[in-house]
């Protein structure tokens, strides 16, 4: 399994200016690549090469190494549409592989080739980010972003032989509450929906000012409310993940594709917090995680999961009382709406569970 890990280098003046540079060059190498591309119909990096290398390097003044990177980046944008003239950000990551980076993970220090040679400056990381360095062999992506170069590199992990599970959780999916098991464990969305609110706010208030310091204040802010969400989504994911694998239970999570075209009814403010719901990247933490885990992932029909009762089964829309409260018309179950929901999940992860192991059991035999 690849995951990806991305580190922060400690430049000195001289050295950000070289990478800067570098940048500029290769994107606009680049785009100069993607016009002959264009204009003579030629996609496959193989025929650019030949097309394209020798001019480029003998114009640019760029490492070899450099160029074909360049290459390859255009051919790679390519793939999704050649109908449109593709075009490169002054300042957009490039590719460095192993000729153009060497790491020295036990010093925390990376050797990079740019256009004033070979410039070697630590970076930082975490004891995991570098234990899963270890043995890295080059090829990385390098990073600008809000005035600080970062390096960002795949790296393989194993995965573990997933477990027969002695049950299932059900993984209810939601805005108020991010996520809730049929453990009884709610992990409430409270403080999401609050920075979200706050920064909202703040870009509603300083947008239209269009001053310099407005635009300062709004750069300080800028990722700061998806950093906050996507640690949330490692923490609950992690902790979802760690309860069944003590407990030796498969998870049952609901599949949720087409839920933004289903809420185009709804009203301006419900889908705000609907196409800013990062559903999408819990389930991706949650997916790789039970993967390394070996925890079970079922992937369950979640329709009418909210109005059916998990006692009786009586689904009806009236049964849902309210967001947080769900009371069965036919046999008077009241609880937690969203606990309801992952209980029925877990009903139906149960069922999928029973059919997948009877199917590997006959073909085994």
């Amino acid at each position: 399994m690849q995951l990806t890990t991305v580190v922060k280098l400690q430049t000195t003046p001289q050295q950000f200016a070289a990478l800067v540079q570098t940048l500029r060059t290769c994107n606009a190498v680049c785009d100069r690549i993607s016009q002959v591309a264009f204009h003579t119909q030629t996609f496959r990096q193989y025929d650019l090469h030949h097309l394209t290398y020798h001019n480029i390097k003998a114009e640019s003044g760029l490492n070899a190494n450099h160029v074909v990177r360049a290459i390859a980046k255009v051919a790679d944008a390519y793939k999704l549409d050649r109908d449109t003239l593709r075009t490169f950000h002054p300042l957009g990551a490039v590719e460095l592989d192993k000729d153009l980076l060497t790491w020295y993970v036990q010093e925390q220090i990376v050797s990079i080739n740019t256009l004033h040679g070979r410039l070697k400056m630590h970076f930082l990381c975490s004891a995991e980010q570098k234990q899963c360095l270890r043995g890295k062999k080059g090829q990385a992506d390098l990073l600008l972003r809000d005035g600080v170069f970062y390096l960002s590199c795949a790296f393989a992990v194993d995965e573990s032989e997933p477990f027969p599970p002695q049950g299932v959780i059900g993984v209810d999916l939601g805005i108020v509450n991010v996520a809730t098991d049929s453990e009884g464990n709610i992990h409430t969305g409270e403080q999401v929906q609050r920075v979200r609110r706050k920064y909202h706010r703040l870009r509603q208030l300083l947008q239209p000012k269009k001053t310099r310091s407005a635009r300062k204040r709004l750069q300080k802010a800028r990722r700061k409310e998806s950093r906050f969400v996507k640690n949330e989504n490692h923490r609950i994911s992690k902790e979802l993940v760690r309860i069944a694998y003590h407990r030796q239970k498969a998870l049952a999570c609901e599949t949720l594709q087409g839920i933004r075209q289903r809420g185009n009814g709804l009203n301006r403010a419900m889908r705000t917090q609907l196409h800013t719901w990062a559903f999408h990247q819990l389930k991706l933490f949650l997916a790789y995680k039970a993967r390394r885990a070996g925890v079970p992932l079922i992937e369950v029909d979640p329709r009418y999961s909210s109005q059916t009762c998990s006692t009786c089964g009586h689904c009806e829309r009236a049964n849902r009382k309210s967001q947080e409260w769900f009371e069965c018309l036919c046999c008077g179950l009241k609880l937690n709406a969203d606990y309801n929901a992952a209980l029925n999940l877990k009903a139906r992860g149960e069922l999928s569970a029973a059919l997948m192991f009877r199917q590997e059991a006959i073909a085994s035999e």
